[in-house]
């Protein structure tokens, strides 16, 4: 595929810069045939990751949000792309405003009631190139335990071996958008309105981990409804 080529590419091109001082690369191909990226399980490296949501306040204004704590795993195989799988959840109590009060609102009953519905699930099963660096997403997203479809955009930025931990990374941007009455958050519609965009920028690096896999197995029975 196309796709695949583009991540060899980019590996290839990593480690090529690495060498160009004429010294051996710390982080060698990896990979059956030549550089790569290679299939598996890649946990959301949490200090490169970000989730951000916009609204239309009163025809005057788009207000920037942030959700954190975010956590799960991508489960990649470059020679099936149209299998991808994410499992992601984030913590719901963690929206941040810029205001103190309207965080504390947000995360009443009134709005995402985070004490009864502690995170927000997304996991998605397969994956549509559209070209060598862009693609659709498919999955279901879990609000105040409900959930609906949800297809992201997803661009691939780049595909490297980190030269830190000496592990296969891949970066990505995703952007889609939901209805917030389809999840019982419509106070004050239409005077904000029911439209929220959604931008994520997210790394992923090979390998689960102690908390990775918990999260990932966590957003799959939120949407599955068994947890």
């Amino acid at each position: 595929m196309k796709l695949i080529r583009m991540l060899c590419t980019l590996l290839a091109a990593s480690i090529l810069a690495a060498c160009s001082d004429g010294g051996t690369p710390e982080s060698p191909p990896v990979g059956d045939a030549g550089p790569g990226i290679p299939a598996g399980t890649y946990a959301v490296d949490k200090s490169h990751t970000y989730l951000t949501f916009s609204y239309l306040h009163q025809g005057l204004s788009f207000p920037l949000l942030r959700i954190g704590g975010i956590d799960g795993e991508l489960e990649l195989d470059p020679a099936a792309l149209e299998k991808t799988q994410v499992s992601i959840v984030a913590d719901a109590a963690s929206i941040k405003t810029n205001t103190a009060f309207f965080d504390k609102e947000l995360t009443s009953p009134k709005f995402f009631n985070a004490v009864k519905f502690p995170h927000i699930a997304y996991v998605a099963d397969s994956y549509e190139a559209i070209n060598e660096s862009e693609g659709a997403l498919s999955g279901q997203v879990t609000i105040r335990g409900i959930t609906k479809p949800l297809i992201l955009a997803v661009k691939i930025n780049g595909a490297m071996v980190n030269p830190i931990t000496s592990k296969p990374v891949i970066g990505l941007s995703a952007s889609g958008y939901v209805q917030r009455s389809d999840f019982g958050l419509d106070r004050f519609i239409p005077a904000v309105a029911d439209r929220v965009d959604l931008r994520i920028e997210v790394e992923f690096e090979q390998g689960s981990n102690d908390e990775s896999t918990p999260a990932a197995q966590l957003a799959r029975a939120i949407t599955a409804g068994t947890e």
